[in-house]
């Protein structure tokens, strides 16, 4: 399992993800354990012209392939010059269900024409959670990943409130990674393997640009 959170506000999108990869291994007599297989995956991928963010958690492994591969890939085959991020989301869930199944969880966020697009895919659905039930814009945030710590947190008595109709860029950065070190930190005193771990990458999306302002091998 793996950890990734997006906070979207009034200035811009931040997304955020954890960097372990845990699996179970099968000796050579046949035992089996869970354990870390790595703390550098990589899970938050900037593509489109450096226009689209799209974060993922779940199977490690997706058509045959490390995650990065298989978004270098998708966008290679399948990316148009002229798809939206809506276009995105929707041909990336299709290409991941031909290859895969549903086993993967991903966010896809960017803009069209200034207004700002957060989608998440579950289970094969698409769904966009920037929106109300009258589809106007929303402010707010969404994880994915191990739900144990966040929704102690945000779902607790007396649940965490927020006001992201106010809320600036950089706090909305912060919250962002915010949401994925208590993850982390959680789990590190919790007696069962700790599935999220390892760096924190964070990537802004806003009108005007789009960039990894952290990023473990590219802006460590």
């Amino acid at each position: 399992m793996s950890i990734i959170s997006t906070v979207y506000v009034p200035e811009g999108i931040a997304m955020a993800a954890d960097s372990r990869m845990s699996g179970t291994t099968t000796l050579n007599d046949g035992t089996k354990y869970k354990h870390t297989l790595s703390d550098n995956s990589q899970k938050l991928f900037l593509i489109k012209n450096n226009t689209i963010g799209i974060a993922c958690c779940g199977d490690a492994i997706i058509g045959g392939k490390f995650v990065g591969d298989f978004i270098r890939e998708f966008e290679i085959k399948e990316i148009k010059e002229d798809n939206t991020v809506e276009d995105i989301a929707y041909e990336l869930n299709e290409y991941t269900k031909k290859l895969h199944g549903n086993g993967v969880i991903y966010h896809v966020s960017g803009y069209i024409d200034d207004v700002p697009y957060v989608y998440k895919i579950v289970n094969g659905e698409v769904i966009r959670n920037n929106i109300d039930a009258n589809g106007n814009v929303r402010n707010g945030f969404t994880w994915n990943g191990d739900p144990e710590a966040l929704r102690k947190l945000v779902l607790g008595d007396p649940p965490m409130q927020f006001n992201f109709n106010f809320m600036q860029l950089k706090d909305g950065i912060d919250l962002a990674e915010f949401l994925i070190d208590l993850t982390i930190k959680y789990q590190r005193f919790d007696m069962r393997l700790a599935t999220c771990g390892g760096p924190i990458d964070i990537l802004v999306i806003t009108k005007d640009y789009a960039k990894f302002i952290k990023h473990k091998i590219l802006n460590p």
